[in-house]
């Protein structure tokens, strides 16, 4: 039977997923950023398709959390069912030990399976802080990536806003001009006086050479809109796509969280106390501004501290987690329709 990859092998797949999204989203923020005079639309070719490139790397990443979250979702509930069966399992064997005329070392036997069931829950939660810390880390970069990129498309957008006033101007110039040669053609094919004739012919001339000037203006202005018009659709899909990943890695944190409040409410009833992970999330804790955690448990040190206090009840949990996982169902099921 083929082996299923490591949780280690995984995580270190999902974290270059993580980088490649980043760089590629920073790549293109880069260089669309500033778009030189006499740039041709063409120009776009590379960076649509590296956004058509990072939308398969974001949601390549999405998939791999998902399956992370949902993972631990499905390990959490084996071992809440574990935990339901511990004392159906001792009644059993009291039964048999009856006709076997054997003591069963009952209040042990129960604490050493509750024992085995904290530890999968450490693991568990382990695991979880660890896709929690890199997906928070992966938000954070988004939300920062979109704050530099806003303001480009704001600067994209009132730069083509004086194109067009200057489209407009040149517009206007290029009816008068037209007019005029309209009325200089009319005059110079009714004209009888040869002097008169020389003079509208030479302001014909140079009507003719101004609405050329004004023309090719025109076609400059036009082309000079095309692009910028390219350049704002392509900051805006960038935008819209970081704002869609925030979005998406909220919902993933939030339901990671809820399973972590499973697990940590789970291992209070089989452990009977908090106690090793409070002490061990309090240590792995940052102890000041801009410290790392030596270790993935701090993540979750405040939750630990909600539920060593007893403010949260597992009806508490469940109700969030159905809402949770809601909202995962109509997310997925509004990106299917729009892949679709």
């Amino acid at each position: 039977m083929a082996r299923l990859p490591s949780f280690d092998s995984e995580i270190e797949q999902a974290r270059a997923d993580a980088i490649a999204v980043q760089n590629l989203s920073s790549l293109m923020a880069q260089t669309l950023v500033v778009v030189p005079e006499g740039t041709s639309e063409e120009a776009f070719i590379p960076q649509t398709a590296q956004f058509a490139e990072l939308q398969i790397l974001e949601a390549k990443f999405q998939d791999r959390i998902l399956a992370f979250v949902n993972g631990i979702g499905v390990r959490t509930d084996a071992a809440y069912a574990a935990f339901d069966r511990v004392d159906d399992v001792t009644r059993s064997e009291k039964f048999f030990s009856f006709f076997k005329r054997r003591a069963v070392g009952s209040f042990k036997t129960v604490r050493a399976r509750k024992l085995v069931i904290a530890d999968s829950l450490n693991a568990i939660l382990l695991e979880a802080a660890v896709v929690h810390g890199l997906l928070q880390a992966r938000k954070e970069q988004a939300t920062a990536l979109r704050s530099t990129v806003e303001p480009n498309l704001v600067t994209s957008m009132e730069t083509r806003r004086g194109i067009v006033s200057d489209m407009d101007e040149a517009r206007q110039k290029d009816k008068a001009l037209a007019a005029s040669l309209a009325t200089l053609q009319r005059k110079i094919s009714d004209a009888r006086d040869e002097t008169r004739l020389d003079q509208w012919k030479a302001e014909e001339a140079e009507a003719a050479a101004q609405r050329e000037t004004v023309l090719s203006e025109r076609k400059r202005l036009n082309a000079r809109h095309e692009v910028l018009n390219h350049q704002a659709i392509l900051l805006v899909n960038v935008i819209d796509l970081l704002n869609d990943e925030i979005s998406m890695h909220a919902l993933l944190l939030n339901k990671l969280n809820i399973e972590a409040e499973r697990c940590i409410h789970l291992y209070d009833a089989a452990f009977g106390s908090l106690e090793p992970l409070l002490a061990d999330a309090q240590s792995q804790s940052p102890t000041a501004e801009g410290d790392e955690a030596p270790m993935p448990l701090g993540i979750f040190d405040e939750l630990l501290t909600l539920h060593g206090q007893g403010f949260v009840t597992l009806q508490d949990i469940q109700t969030r987690k159905h809402r949770a996982d809601e909202a995962l169902l109509r997310r997925r099921e509004l990106t299917s329709s729009a892949a679709g």
